[in-house]
């Protein structure tokens, strides 16, 4: 039985995973993984996402990190059943759906598609001709939806890495010429939005966390198809991701496009043996994810718990190699330097005694690290004559950077911040788009993208702007300067805020417990 941090964590959840199942053969939402509708019956339709549990149940059963003594029969049942309510979930254009019904989630269709796939292939020697018929025509539809149907409310590379990595499973299995054409479209998108810099897209920016699960897919991809020439860009993802491993062995932060922190560690293991600095940031990471001084799989919600849960039993297979023993020093363990990532508007100053991160494009976010503490300051909010919140995280297009050899000066105006809670009145809209106009993927994709510039990307500008000096060094100094107009009063934050919506932020890890952590 393996020791390693990630098949800890996977046991810790593995109960819980199997809990989410539906395995009654007489209910009509059998083999269905999404416990709010099926059990609780609080929603009027499944989550696809839970079904990819397929794949990480069967990595650990095709690899020996099963726990349980389950007969082969029962186990191959249970993943069959996952399969079952995959098919009863499927729209008849072949797509799942996440947030609301006949949302035609091409992220969902993708994961779930991926981890099918991966399922499939991990229990193919183990399975009848009937039951492996019946697999590959529940994933038929999936794939045949990714051929034809696109994300367009924004250019979010970890949807599309997963879509390739399915695309490209299943046109080795299958010899589909449309998928492998639609596979090279697809990641030709996510070379396109690749920064020379090395990060990928996330919305509007660099985003560290959701990179790393970018790049589980994208290592995936890269081990089946070396002809697809991705070594260069991912030893650039890489390099650029090293430097936000940060000195308590947390990673990514508030500073990054999404606003979160979490560290997906599969795909820096899948490339350890071929790029050193993905070997270095694996082993590091190894010991933060055993001290929980990252986000780890028993503090995510349901909602984000599976892809998460797949990638973690694959890191629990790729931990049994051993890392290559010359990976190279990274950058928060290395000598002073400052580096500046200017289309990312992310700025890193490593000096003797701290590690600084800042964010110069979002008003001057600052992670700073000092003296074994951690700093965080989000910005500045002010509250107009109704009380409504801006701050400075938002991106302004006229704001101004001034970096000199003490310190940076960043000047900016705030924006509103899209904080309201959904009301009764949305889900009645949503639920009547969805029998109606919803039907027209031109309509429902429209409506996404109004969303996402609403509570993600977009930027309303408040007539209030800000100044923010920040010097360099152990001791962080930041010096504030608003002019607003009258009515307008600041709000000093007491503990790190994020202005934009974003589902994925706000997981524990060991140093919340810190009070160095507020402002």
């Amino acid at each position: 039985m393996s020791a390693t941090p990630y098949h800890a964590q996977v046991l810790a959840v593995l109960p819980r995973v199997l809990a989410m199942l539906d395995t009654d053969a007489t209910s009509d939402s059998y083999g269905v993984a999404d416990r709010v509708y099926w059990a609780w019956g609080l929603s009027d339709f499944g989550n696809g996402t839970f079904q990819g549990a397929a794949h990480g149940l069967a990595r650990l059963w095709r690899h020996g990190l099963w726990p349980y003594p389950t007969s082969r029969e029962a186990f191959l049942r249970r993943i069959d059943a996952l399969f079952r309510g995959t098919r009863q979930l499927t729209r008849g254009d072949g797509s799942l759906e996440e947030a609301f019904p006949r949302e035609g989630s091409f992220c969902v269709t993708a994961l779930v598609a991926f981890d099918l796939m991966c399922a499939l292939e991990l229990l193919d020697d183990q399975l009848d001709g009937l039951r492996r018929q019946h697999w590959r025509a529940t994933i038929a539809p999936l794939i045949d939806y990714l051929c034809v149907a696109d994300e367009t409310h924004a250019i979010i590379s970890n949807h599309l890495a997963t879509a390739v990595a399915a695309l490209v499973r299943w046109q080795r299995q299958e010899g589909d010429g449309r998928a492998e054409r639609r596979a090279g479209i697809l990641l030709q998108r996510i070379l396109q939005h690749q920064s020379d810099e090395g990060w990928f897209r996330e919305y509007d920016g660099a985003d560290p966390a959701y990179q790393s699960l970018c790049l589980y897919y994208l290592a995936d991809v890269h081990l089946r198809r070396p002809d697809l020439a991705l070594d260069q860009p991912l030893q650039r993802a890489c390099t650029f991701l090293s430097h936000f491993v940060h000195p308590d062995g947390s990673f990514g932060g508030i500073y990054g496009s999404r606003c979160v922190r979490f560290f997906v560690p599969a795909g820096f293991l899948a490339l350890a043996p071929a790029q050193p600095q993905a070997a270095a940031i694996a082993r590091r990471m190894a010991a933060s994810i055993a001290q929980r001084r990252v986000v780890t799989l028993d503090t995510l919600d349901d909602l984000n718990l599976i892809p998460f849960f797949n990638a973690y039993c694959w890191s629990a297979v790729l931990a049994g190699s051993p890392l290559p023993p010359d990976a190279p020093t990274l950058p928060c363990d290395g000598a002073p330097f400052r580096r500046s990532f200017p289309s990312a508007g992310l700025l890193v100053d490593r000096g003797m005694q701290h590690y600084t991160i800042i964010n110069t494009l979002r008003g001057g976010i600052v992670q700073h690290y000092a003296h074994d503490h951690q700093r965080i300051d989000a910005g500045v909010i002010l509250r107009d004559r109704a009380g409504r919140c801006g701050s400075t995280q938002g991106q302004d297009p006229d704001a101004s950077v001034v970096l000199d050899e003490h310190g940076v000066t960043i000047s900016t105006r705030f924006s509103a911040m899209p904080r309201a809670l959904p009301q009764p009145w949305h889900t009645l809209a949503l639920r009547l788009l969805a029998l109606t106009l919803f039907r027209h993927r031109a309509v429902r994709e429209w409506v996404k993208r109004q969303i996402v510039a609403r509570v993600i990307t977009g930027v309303r500008l408040w007539p209030a702007r800000h100044r923010r000096r920040i010097i360099f060094g152990a001791a962080l100094v930041i010096e504030d300067h608003t002019s607003a107009p009258p009515g307008y009063t600041v709000a000093a934050p007491t503990h790190p805020f994020v202005a934009i919506h974003m589902a994925s932020q706000g997981y524990w890890q060991i140093q919340d417990e810190h009070t160095a952590d507020t402002v």
